[in-house]
């Protein structure tokens, strides 16, 4: 050690005189900065080093080494070994001053062990700002600063005998001391507040801060109000006039131990509870020491007795706990509930009726009503239907306990004991209450999505990017909160089936013209009728993080919206999406294509059911004479029949039948899918999901005969050895030809009474219609529902748009054939007066003859002519399978004619 210490000092000797003349802590640093370089000062080593880096901090470091050694500063170097004591004096003169007039200078001027200098403070070259948190002079270090002389067992009580020894353990558990030690309020009062920081005095020193009659003005530096605080006990002129003559603040409120606890004097609990054991109001002093304010004074929360008095709580009042809650209180007071409260309305609540009395017990405990699970049956206590609060605001509040109870959130807490599931107070928050119109409230529209987020935050950061969000939407209507979508207290999880049923028309309140183009859709129309896995406004949206369809970013935005459909769609492709969702007929110059085809088709519906229609009023008359014929020619039935039908047609027929009045049930319940009727009908089969699948089944059974049918000419083409020509227009051909236009005009004349009933042959002119309008219907309808089962199919060689014209064809196309068949074909099969209630034939295939000359003179004519009339002959169907045959087809004519009926009140009184 000696050898490096005695090279350091030979290096100094040789650096030139010019260089260590300039005293920068540099030079100081070549010697000081070694760890082992000391001294030996009245026998005991003194280390003589100083680190370089603590010192660059230092507020010091300006000034340089010989700024406070002056006696450094030489011309030459080494400096001598021993160096005076720096005197701060030099630039802190007052402070200097104060600590030398003060107790600390005084002990330190007497020689006394452990007196303090300015280093015991403020240290020596690690000097820091007392506005930095590692200075000792720091604000929240000045406790432990002082506590290591003026707490228990401290050297300088030990040796002085103080008779506050343990100070700091005071100040500690002082409301001051919370303040600073536990909640880190560098606002509220540490021992320089009080005592000064240099001219330190004791309280028997009329000088002292904190002499009696000083300390008023000390603690004025905080408590501004003081006088006013206490002005039912002290004239306030008195704190500045006569401040000796009035209690000082440590009178009441020791010194180091200072609490916000009311002092009464004269009045213990054991003195309230001798009493209170059986005088009303019954106190138990068992539960009020379990109690939250089991350790606190009864005269704490009843500081309005009179100890003078014989009974001193004669004079007590309702507690008043904004003494200790005060934000609680100022909540209260500015909630609904407070506001009633101070109009002394009885309805009102107050704190002992939500926190009990004397066993007030903590929300933790599960024993108490405001633990959380018991919240709800707390609030419950007044918001129940029939209770005050429900009474009072009848006309807001309907069983919003019930609704409570039977809401996710009930059930969370109520049924599983879910302490995590909201209460009350989550949303409505427990002191400050207020009505959902009040800007302030929790609840309020502008509010409610934060107040949710306290749970859902995540669903809260997609709600806050969403276009319903107020930050990204500049929209002037009013947007959607949490409520408007989930209700506010009967909220159901987003799975069950009463969301579902709801969420289209949440949409819709806000979004009515579009969703009026949803439920014209097929997602639409299957939502109406109760298929919740149709997809809904959310299922293409998104739910909380909607954005505008531009968006790139939203799930309809072009780089999204194929994996959005592929939810449902998995086979979905570029031009699947191209599908026209809200697209209507309505608009002529948007959606040109869809505004044609829907007027194309209708007036094809109309214009048929206008020519048939005038075509069966002008037949009535008729039909109505043939009926008189008839019941004059006919007193029993014949007791032989021509066989007009065999047993493949017959069949056929029935297969028909079937498969289209599944086809129309089903269908046209989905058309009219906004009507009770249509709902109630897909009830009945077992819901869309059945209905689709009755649909499609008798798809497959349709294209099922017309394929036998065409297989059917086929044959009869090549067994007969006939050409196509000679097979399509022979006389008995179901091809219309030159005598149909003939039959039909004499027909018209027939009608007006200018001519008599036309001959007509095998097939007449209507039947021919009814045989092409079921091609024409298989290959359209057929067509187009194939686009509407395959979609993604179609879409990989067609465009999206394409799918919207074929719904318009099929729906259309589907009604005219629907209301065609149980109307005018109906009329000429079965209605009509001479047929009434029906003709058999189709289902029998046996005509009499007295028919087959009246019906169809001509090939009556001819079968006999060619002696064919005889060889079909055959005996009527036994009665039973008449019986059979009777009420199958009037079963079909009763449904048929009941399906029409709907459809025409649908169609007249369905849309608004």
């Amino acid at each position: 050690m000696k050898s490096h210490r005695i090279f350091l000092i030979a290096l100094a000797l040789m650096l030139p005189t010019n260089l260590y003349s300039a005293k920068t802590p540099e030079d100081c640093l070549m010697c000081h900065a070694d760890k082992s370089f000391s001294t030996v000062r009245k026998g005991k080593p003194v280390s003589l080093y100083v680190d370089g880096s603590a010192f660059s901090k230092s507020p010091h470091v300006s000034i340089t080494c010989i700024g406070c050694h002056d006696d450094a500063d030489l011309a030459e170097m080494p400096h001598p070994a021993s160096l005076k004591d720096v005197n701060c004096a030099n630039c802190h003169t007052q402070e200097v001053e104060q600590f030398n007039s003060g107790i600390h200078g005084q002990a330190l001027k007497r020689g006394a062990l452990y007196a303090p200098n300015c280093t015991t403070c403020h240290g020596k070259h690690d000097m820091l700002k007392d506005s930095n948190q590692s200075s000792q002079t720091f604000k929240m270090n000045i406790p432990v600063l002082c506590g290591k002389c003026h707490k228990e067992d401290a050297p300088v009580a030990r040796l002085y005998d103080i008779p506050e020894k343990n100070i700091l353990e005071h100040y500690r558990e002082s409301i001051h001391g919370e303040g600073l030690l536990k909640k880190g309020l560098l606002v509220t009062a540490t021992c320089n507040n009080c005592h000064g920081s240099h001219n330190i005095l004791p309280h028997t020193d009329a000088r002292s801060s904190v002499s009696p009659a000083n300390i008023g003005k000390t603690c004025s530096k905080c408590h501004v109000m003081i006088e006013h605080v206490h002005k039912k006990i002290i004239k306030g002129e008195m704190w500045e006039k006569k401040p000796g003559m009035i209690p000082a603040c440590v009178d009441c409120h020791s010194a180091h131990e200072i609490r916000k606890d009311a002092l009464v004097i004269g009045m213990a609990d054991r003195d309230c509870i001798k009493c209170h054991e059986t005088a009303k109001p019954i106190v138990k002093h068992d539960e009020l020491k379990l109690s939250v304010h089991g350790k606190i004074p009864c005269v704490k929360c009843h500081s309005d007795v009179t100890p003078e008095h014989g009974r001193p709580c004669d004079t007590a009042g309702r507690v008043d706990c904004s003494g200790c809650h005060v934000k609680q209180s100022e909540d209260y007071t500015e909630s609904v509930h407070g506001q009633i409260h101070a109009k002394n309305d009885p309805d009102a609540p107050y704190c002992t009726d939500c926190h009990g009395t004397h066993n007030t017990a903590s929300k933790l405990d599960d024993r108490s009503p405001i633990f959380r699970i018991n919240v709800p049956a707390l609030c419950a206590k007044c918001h129940r239907s029939g209770e005050k609060a429900a009474v009072r605001y009848k006309g807001e509040q309907k069983d919003i306990v019930h609704a409570y109870q039977m809401s996710t959130h009930g059930k969370g807490v109520l049924e599983s004991g879910l302490v995590s599931s909201a209460v009350c107070i989550d949303c409505h928050t427990s002191h400050r209450e207020l009505p959902a119109n009040d800007p302030r409230s929790s609840v309020n529209s502008a509010n409610l999505a934060a107040t949710c987020a306290k749970c859902h935050r995540g669903i809260y950061e997609q709600f806050t990017k969403s276009i319903h969000s107020p930050t990204v939407s500049n929209s002037q209507e009013r947007l959607p909160a949490c409520s408007d979508c989930h209700t506010a207290h009967d909220i159901t999880r987003v799975e069950k089936d009463k969301f579902l049923q709801e969420i289209a028309h949440q949409c819709g309140d806000c979004h009515k013209d579009v969703a009026e183009t949803y439920f014209q859709t097929y997602h639409g129309k299957a939502y109406q009728l109760g298929y919740l896995k149709a997809a809904k406004c959310s299922d293409c949206h998104g739910s909380h993080d909607i954005l505008k369809p531009n968006d790139p970013d939203s799930h309809l935005g072009r780089k999204n919206v194929i994996e959005t459909c592929k939810k449902c769609h998995p086979n979905s492709n570029r031009q699947f999406t191209g599908y026209l969702t809200h697209a209507t007929h309505h608009n002529r110059y948007k959606y040109p294509v869809l505004f044609f085809t829907f007027w194309g088709m209708t007036l094809l519906l109309v214009g048929t059911f206008i020519f048939f229609g005038v075509h069966t009023i002008l037949w009535l008359p008729k039909s109505f004479a043939r009926l008189r014929e008839k019941k004059r020619l006919h007193a029993h039935d014949e007791p032989r029949q021509f066989v007009r039908f065999g047993l493949r047609e017959r069949i056929l027929h029935i297969t028909v039948i079937i498969s289209f009045f599944g086809l129309a049930i089903t269908g046209m319940m989905l058309k009219f899918a906004h009507m009770k009727w249509a709902a109630s009908l897909s009830s009945f089969v077992g819901g869309v999901g059945v209905a689709g699948t009755i649909h499609r089944i008798c798809a497959v059974i349709t294209f099922g005969y017309f394929s036998v049918h065409l297989y059917s000419l086929y044959r009869h083409k090549r067994d007969k050895n006939l050409t196509w020509l000679k097979m399509l227009f022979h006389k008995n051909s179901l091809i219309p030809n030159w005598q149909d236009v003939l039959d039909f005009a004499h027909t018209i004349k027939w009608f007006f009474g200018l001519g008599g009933r036309p001959k007509y042959g095998r097939w007449t002119y209507w039947e021919k219609f009814d045989y092409f309008a079921v091609f024409w219907g298989v290959t359209i309808i057929g067509a187009t529902g194939l686009m509407l089962w395959f979609p993604e199919f179609f879409t990989m060689i067609l465009p999206g748009w394409v799918i919207n014209v074929a719904t318009i064809i099929h729906s259309d196309e589907a009604l005219l054939a629907v209301g065609f068949i149980f109307t005018i074909h109906f009329f000429n099969t079965h209605l009509r007066p001479d047929a009434f209630p029906m003709d058999p034939v189709i289902f029998t295939g046996r005509t009499s003859f007295e028919e087959l000359e009246h019906d169809r003179t001509r090939e009556y004519e001819d079968l006999k002519a060619s002696g064919e009339l005889e060889r079909c002959i055959k005996q009527p169907m036994p009665k039973k399978w008449m019986k059979a045959i009777y009420a199958f087809g009037l079963t079909c004519l009763v449904v048929g004619v009941v399906l029409v009926i709907l459809i025409i009140y649908s169609m007249l009184f369905g849309y608004k």
